[in-house]
């Protein structure tokens, strides 16, 4: 089998990126699950792309699969932890799930072999997103967004041919997704060079390392999903999403919690990573074009915690973000004299980590290009945000996780209004 290699100590164990892998999942469940039945789980569209033509090859293996947990094709399965639940209390006996589809299917069956303590083989029907090889699922968990923890798959079997035949906007999405890897970089660098997320050279290097290459062509199928299950890497490595997730995934976040919907439909991950990914960009270009002299001299006063407080319960007031936010929020919290004795820190260390951002953006149009021929949206009309609630989202971002990006430091820095403003100057 034409096995690509994975970084040793994590949970996945075999990739495989081929012309024709499905013939190949035969032999690679026999391989990691002797005497298992296959137990394939997909839902209306990704059986008909995949699921279907596996279920004959499976049975031509003589492996005798279980008969397939169906989800319907519309309306399209929600990410929720108590679907998962459910197909982890229908899975059989003595088999090992398989998950033929996107992202949903993947956090769905992920975390129902979690929950049983099995492992599982993920069979990709779209190069749509990052998490195919993360620990942990992005699921609703009484109705708030929680990233759930458990396993990465034990296998990933990705077949060309059926990746192609992904709807456009779906590959789209995946290649936005990737694509945020380069400012979500910048922010790692920020945090970094803050003591606040030292960066781990080698795990740096998953990611980093071939990056301007995966992203170098959207319709480069093989180059694109290579970047995608290498940043899941990473983040098993890391044990958290931080090599792959800066402020563009809080954006996402925030318009997720809210039940961003454009022309009825649910945005998708990617959409608003890449409309996240430039909100991102443009910040951290204000961090770029500002002299440390104005930085200093522009700087607002720092606020007391009844102050703060007020403005957190301001923003999180539509009750949509579950109670973590706001602790966390108010744990981020700097009291006026933390907040100074920050900015000195942010200030001694200004002039060289404009140079180690700036060597990270590079040719930051060129990357905003990418994105836009890519097919992501990249303004937020065209995900259906007003300009109210999009200005509401970027201060919403900073409050709701304890991870150091350029929200923080142009917040602490006393800038952050400032930046926003300026994002609508041009």
């Amino acid at each position: 089998m034409p096995r690509i290699s994975v970084p040793a100590g994590i949970n996945t164990k075999i990739f495989i990126l081929d012309d024709n892998a499905l013939p190949m999942v035969s032999d690679v469940l026999k391989e990691l699950w002797p005497g298992k039945t296959p137990w394939i789980v997909a839902d209306g569209n990704t059986w008909e792309a995949a699921g279907k033509q596996l279920t004959l090859l499976l049975e031509q293996a003589a492996l005798s699969p279980c008969p397939p947990y169906m989800l319907p094709a519309a309306p399209k399965p929600h990410p929720d932890y108590a679907l998962a639940q459910k197909i982890a209390s229908a899975m059989p006996e003595n088999s090992v799930p398989v998950a033929v589809g996107s992202g949903v299917i993947n956090d769905l069956v992920k975390t129902a072999a979690g929950i049983n303590k099995t492992g599982y083989c993920c069979v990709p029907t779209a190069p749509s997103v990052d998490g195919y090889t993360s620990n942990g699922a992005a699921l609703s968990v009484e109705g708030f967004k929680k990233t759930v923890p458990c396993p990465a798959p034990v296998a990933v079997v990705a077949d060309k041919g059926v990746l192609l035949t992904a709807p456009a906007e779906m590959a789209a999405a995946g290649y936005g997704d990737l694509a945020a890897k380069v400012v979500a970089g910048a922010d790692w660098i920020i945090a970094d060079a803050l003591k606040q997320d030292p960066i781990r050279p080698e795990i740096w290097a998953i990611v980093q390392k071939d990056l301007q290459d995966w992203i170098f062509d959207h319709k480069d199928l093989k180059a694109v999903f290579m970047g995608l299950a290498a940043t899941g890497y990473a983040m098993q490595q890391h044990h958290d999403s931080r090599p792959a997730s800066g402020s563009e995934h809080m954006f996402s976040h925030v318009w997720e919690m809210e039940g961003l919907t454009h022309n009825g439909e649910e945005v998708s991950h990617g959409f608003k990573v890449s409309v996240g990914t430039i909100v991102t960009l443009k910040l951290q270009q204000f961090f770029l074009n500002t002299s440390l002299e104005k930085a200093q001299q522009t700087a607002a006063a720092p606020v007391s915690f009844e102050e703060r407080k007020a403005e957190v319960l301001e923003l999180f007031k539509k009750g949509c973000y579950g109670d973590h936010p706001e602790k966390c929020a108010l744990e981020k919290f700097l009291s006026p004299e933390e907040t100074l004795v920050r900015r000195k820190e942010i200030y001694a260390v200004w002039n060289d980590l404009q140079k180690k951002v700036r060597e990270q953006l590079k040719d930051q149009q060129l990357l905003v290009e990418k994105i836009r021929s890519s097919g992501c949206p990249v303004t937020f009309s065209e995900i259906g945000l007003s300009k109210e609630q999009f200005i509401h989202g970027i201060f919403t971002a900073q409050l709701i996780r304890n991870r150091y990006t350029i929200l923080d430091l142009l917040y602490e820095a006393g800038l952050f209004k400032t930046a926003i403003e300026t994002m609508f100057q041009d």
